[in-house]
């Protein structure tokens, strides 16, 4: 069950709910860090449990509608709902600026760095940052169809939380130092077709 990949799992979940307890295991954990780290832990545990709950219901809500298309990975829909719940609760949607200081920064080494919003909840809600998402999501998949590690690189760096020794591991470099570099030509090489995206 838990080897499925997110657009096979929306559809079992479509047919059969208990697939959700596929997607709390896989992404609670992350989602929970995610939202501490925008947080700056300013609500406990408790209260960011409820608004993954909530984020989980959401997601369901939306694909036993029958018209749900997944653009990002489960983990990227539920942690960018999460942010939108956080923002609604602490009521800051006009001035957020302790969470613009650690999640829309240009910083190399920050795991957000490229993840741009999907505001959404049980209604349509409209998203400045949408066409950016969506642009980034392009050119993601085009970037995994042309082959390559890039897109699978940063996709466990900024999606899975791996670090660079995890990284180093995995694909076989000498050093962290080289997946560093790698990673970095990635990003910029990822920048490029965002850029392209937006201009189309």
């Amino acid at each position: 069950m838990e080897n499925l990949n997110d657009k096979e799992l929306v559809l079992q979940i479509k047919q059969n709910q208990d697939y959700l307890g596929v997607v709390y295991k896989q992404c609670k954990l992350y989602s929970m860090k995610f939202m501490q780290n925008i947080t700056s832990s300013k609500l406990n545990d408790y209260e960011l449990e409820d608004v993954f709950h909530d984020a989980v219901i959401i997601l369901y809500e939306k694909i036993i509608k029958g018209d749900f298309v997944l653009t990002a990975s489960i983990q990227t829909y539920l942690n960018s709902v999460c942010r939108f719940q956080l923002l609604t609760k602490l009521g800051k949607i006009k001035n957020t600026s302790d969470f613009r200081d650690k999640t829309e920064t240009d910083d190399d080494e920050n795991p957000m760095s490229y993840k741009s919003t999907i505001t959404d909840s049980l209604e349509p809600i409209e998203d400045e940052k949408q066409i950016q998402f969506d642009a980034i999501e392009s050119a993601l998949l085009k970037m995994k169809s042309a082959g390559g590690h890039c897109y699978e690189i940063l996709t466990l760096f900024w999606y899975h939380k791996k670090s660079m020794n995890d990284l180093t591991k995995i694909f076989g470099y000498s050093n962290s130092d080289n997946t560093k570099n790698q990673k970095a030509k990635c990003q910029k090489r990822l920048e490029k077709m965002v850029f392209n995206e937006l201009r189309a």
